[in-house]
């Protein structure tokens, strides 16, 4: 395993430090997200929101879509005004822009196999602006355009069509191996222990999806990726089992040990437990005194927070009941 050489100069990090804890304050508490689940409609939500950072971006928006684009913009300027600024190692800030790379190729993907404008599936928060996304792949850098033709090759069927049914999982594979790439190259321990736990999540996530498709176990092997607590071996082993049983074995594992064995094998509840898990690691690291945790905690909380307020918005206007809603509510206060 790569040794990760652990990075805490207080010159580098202080200002950024002292710049996260008075923007920690204006994070959202539970009793925002409160009044937003007993808010009348969604009308009175965004007047609650009106007095947030969320306000001007909300402003005038009606739709689903319109919430989706007004906290991708929160979301990208909070990565040039403070993620790009905050003078972290050049591989922390590639970390996250990684990931909307891979989550764009993979709305390229989706939107091929669907027959679909690829526009519709592409978001602002990539190392590239999202109409080159959106465009021919002869317009992606270099880097990228590799990246996507090791992709397709590994989703292109005997037809020579996408198989749609395989996209989540190859892709999922090659950016949590990336992310971890990334991660230990960065000298930040934390960011390292992230990617381990992304490669968790992806890998559980995996497992419970495979498991109530009832795959067999031959095509489900090849959706493990290893670097996680638990190994794609263990993961084997599991799935002989019942999936009641193998819930009970897993909650004893690894990154999984004490959570709700019922929860972790609920699609409905998966991603709650699996936000519990990485916001207790997030309080852990905003207890860190100088070093890249604090601000690497606060901009994974603002994109928790943006979620979880995605959630009520677009539940709201789609008429999802209050205690829907309450139920997947992530604990991001």
């Amino acid at each position: 395993m790569s040794r990760v050489r652990p990075i805490y100069d207080p010159l580098r990090y202080g200002y950024a430090v002292g710049r996260v804890r008075v923007l920690e304050t204006k994070l959202l508490k539970r009793s925002y997200f409160e009044r937003l689940l007993d808010a009348s409609d969604f009308a009175e939500q965004r007047r609650i929101l009106s007095e947030t950072v969320y306000g001007g971006s909300l402003e005038g928006a009606l739709t689903a879509n319109d919430v989706e684009h007004a906290l991708d913009a929160g979301l990208s300027a909070l990565y040039q005004d403070f993620l790009e600024t905050a003078n972290l190692p050049v591989g922390i800030v590639s970390y996250f822009r990684t990931l909307h790379d891979y989550e764009n190729l993979r709305g390229r993907f989706k939107a091929e196999a669907l027959g679909i404008p690829a526009a519709e599936f592409i978001g602002p928060l990539g190392s590239v602006p999202a109409e080159v996304f959106a465009g021919p792949s002869a317009g992606l850098p270099r880097s990228l355009a590799a990246i996507e033709a090791k992709l397709r090759e590994a989703l292109t069927g005997e037809d020579g069509s996408i198989v749609i049914g395989e996209i989540d999982a190859v892709v999922d594979r090659q950016l949590q191996a990336e992310l971890l790439s990334i991660a230990q190259g960065s000298g930040s321990g934390f960011l390292a222990e992230l990617a381990r736990l992304g490669i968790d999540i992806r890998n559980a996530r995996a497992f419970v999806r495979a498991r109530i498709r009832d795959l067999p176990a031959a095509s489900a092997a090849r959706w493990f990726a290893p670097g996680g607590s638990v190994t794609p071996a263990e993961y084997a082993a599991l799935y002989k089992l019942p999936l009641a049983d193998a819930g009970n074995r897993l909650t004893a594992l690894g990154v999984f040990r004490g959570l709700d064995p019922e929860a972790l094998i609920d699609p409905a509840r998966f991603d709650v437990a699996m936000d519990s898990v990485v916001t207790r690691r997030l309080h852990v690291a905003r207890m860190v005194a100088i070093g890249p945790e604090p601000v690497l905690a606060y901009v994974l909380a603002r994109e928790a927070e943006a979620r979880a307020v995605r959630t009520l918005l677009v539940g709201k206007l789609a008429g999802v009941s209050t205690d829907v809603l309450r139920s997947r509510l992530r604990d991001v206060a």
